[in-house]
C-alpha cells in the first residue's frame, strides 16, 4: 500500500489537533496559526506564513486553526490575542509570537528549528560566490548543482559553474553551460564573454604560451599581432589589467584593431560594470577611439 504524503498546510480543529499536531510534531515541526476570519492581520500573516514553510521545506508544517471554532484550543495555548503563532516541536512548544511579523523575521524565527531547511536561492547563490573567491571550487560547484537542480536555468548559476569548469580548462562543459543561459537574462553578455575566453585560451596556445609571446614582444614591440595575442593569454590566466592594458595599445593599429576592441567589451562583459577595471579601461577605450 503506498503512504500518501503529508501536506504542508492543513486545518485543524480540536478532534485531530493531537494526532496532526503533537504526534505530528515528532516527526516535523508544526507551526500552529491561530486566526479568525474577521481578524485583518491574520489575512495578512497567513499568506507570509504560508510562503516561508513552504520554503523551508518537508521539515516543517502549517496548522491552521479557527479560533472562533475552536475555542477551546485557544483556551489551552492561552490565546489572547491573533494572529498567535505557536511553534511545536517534538510535542512541545519551541517559540511563539504574536502580530503579524515581517517575512524575514519569521524566517529567522523558523530557520534554527527547521532540520535541512532548504536554502534561499539568492542565499545559496551568495555562499557559492564566496566559496568560489576563496578557491573552494568543489564547495562552489556543489552549491550552484544544488540550485540548479531546483532550477535549471537559473542564469547566476549556471554562470558561476561555467566560470569554475572555465578555469579548470574544461571547454566542452563550459559551451554546455553557456547554451543553457537564456538570451533575455542579464547573465546571457557574461556567458558569451566565457566563450571569448576559450577563444583567447585557444589563441595563447596557438601562439606558444605566455611567455612566448611577451619574448617576441619585447624583441618587436611594434608587433600587434605579438601584442594582442600576450593580451589573450594574460586574459585566459585571468589577469585582466595586463591583458586590457596590451589590447588598448593594439586599439586603432592594424590589422587587429577591432579584434581588440571586441576583446576588451567582451572582458568588460565579463567582469561587469561594477569592476574599477571596466570603468577605468570603458574610459580609456573611448579616448582611443574617438
Amino acid at each position: 500500500m503506498e503512504i500518501q504524503p503529508q501536506p504542508q498546510i492543513f486545518d485543524v480543529d480540536e478532534q485531530n489537533f493531537e494526532e496532526l499536531v503533537l504526534q505530528g510534531s515528532q516527526e516535523r515541526v508544526i507551526v500552529v496559526d491561530f486566526w479568525a476570519p474577521w481578524c485583518g492581520p491574520c489575512k495578512t500573516l497567513g499568506p507570509i506564513l504560508e510562503d516561508v514553510v513552504a520554503a523551508l521545506g518537508p521539515g516543517v508544517a502549517l496548522a491552521k486553526i479557527n479560533v472562533d471554532e475552536n475555542q477551546q484550543l485557544a483556551m489551552d495555548f492561552r490565546v489572547q490575542g491573533i494572529p498567535a503563532v505557536k511553534i511545536v516541536k517534538g510535542g512541545q512548544l519551541a517559540q511563539e509570537f504574536t502580530g503579524a511579523l515581517p517575512r524575514e523575521q519569521i524566517e529567522a524565527i523558523l530557520r534554527p528549528l527547521v532540520p535541512d531547511a532548504s536554502i534561499p536561492e539568492a542565499q545559496a547563490l551568495d555562499e557559492a560566490d564566496d566559496l568560489a573567491a576563496i578557491g573552494d571550487l568543489d564547495g562552489a560547484v556543489r552549491q550552484y548543482e544544488d540550485v540548479l537542480e531546483e532550477n535549471p536555468t537559473d542564469g547566476p548559476a549556471l554562470l558561476g559553474l561555467a566560470k569554475i569548469h572555465l578555469q579548470q580548462g574544461r571547454f566542452e562543459t563550459v559551451q554546455e553551460l553557456v547554451n543553457l543561459v537564456e538570451e533575455d537574462t542579464p547573465e546571457h553578455p557574461q556567458a558569451q564573454a566565457l566563450l571569448t575566453q576559450i577563444e583567447f585560451a585557444h589563441h595563447c596556445q596557438q601562439a606558444g604560451g605566455r611567455a612566448a609571446c611577451a619574448q617576441r614582444v619585447l624583441g618587436q614591440p611594434d608587433d600587434q599581432e605579438a601584442r594582442y595575442l600576450l593580451a589573450c593569454c594574460a586574459a585566459s590566466e585571468g589577469d585582466y589589467e595586463t591583458a586590457l592594458q596590451e589590447w588598448l595599445q593594439v586599439v586603432g593599429k592594424k590589422p587587429h584593431a577591432d579584434q581588440a576592441k571586441d576583446a576588451m567589451v567582451a572582458v568588460f562583459h565579463l567582469l561587469g560594470r561594477d569592476n574599477p577595471l571596466v570603468a577605468s579601461y570603458q574610459r580609456k577605450l573611448y579616448q582611443a577611439l574617438y
